[in-house]
């Protein structure tokens, strides 16, 4: 059975994106700012070696498909390769190859995906579809990029749950830039 991975960067707090779904904080501008470099953008080249499907909601999508699918980087043409399923209610089509949308509930579909077998399952977008993710208890794996900034407010991924969860810390590491990679597992 495969696994589901829920690949994505939040700040210290917790939060995805500040409230209007801006992430302008993952990219910090100005003298002094230390690029992430080659180290942590090759850990995410192996990780999609590894991966046979990629999952998001419409919000992340709609970011998404129209910077990846213009691209002619090592990345995007990886990921436009990938098989994707974006699960909306309101979007009705999508330009970006090997895409298809799915209006299925996510605690049906995706225990389903995942019975398939083949390689996991990955999600690295969309912060309401991430929570819901954690909150279904449907991750099998969080593989978190901790930045250091605090937005003091925003797109939780934790937010409002019904109670709470424990993971198991997997491994970390840590970054030039400051970030601190963490795998987790549900506890």
């Amino acid at each position: 059975m495969r696994q589901l991975i829920l690949h994505m960067s939040v700040s210290l707090d917790g939060y995805v994106a500040h409230s209007d779904g801006n992430i302008d904080w993952l990219t910090p501008r100005g003298e002094g700012v230390v690029d992430h470099g080659d180290r942590r953008h090759r850990a995410n080249l192996e990780m999609f070696g590894e991966i046979g499907l990629i999952a998001m909601g419409r919000a992340a999508c709609e970011q998404m498909a129209p910077a990846w699918s213009s691209s002619d980087s090592p990345m995007a043409q990886v990921i436009n390769t990938l098989p994707k399923v974006i699960y909306s209610q309101t979007l009705d089509e999508v330009d970006w190859p090997n895409t298809r949308i799915s209006r299925a509930a996510i605690t049906d579909e995706i225990p389903q995906l995942k019975a398939e077998g083949g390689k996991d399952i990955v999600v690295f977008g969309g912060g309401h579809f991430g929570h819901s993710l954690i909150r279904e208890r449907l991750a099998d794996e969080l593989r978190l990029t901790v930045h250091p900034v605090a937005l003091g407010e925003g797109i939780s991924l934790y937010h409002g749950l019904p109670e709470p969860q424990r993971f198991e810390l997997v491994s970390s590491t840590v970054y030039a830039d400051g970030c601190v990679s963490q795998v987790l597992r549900p506890g």
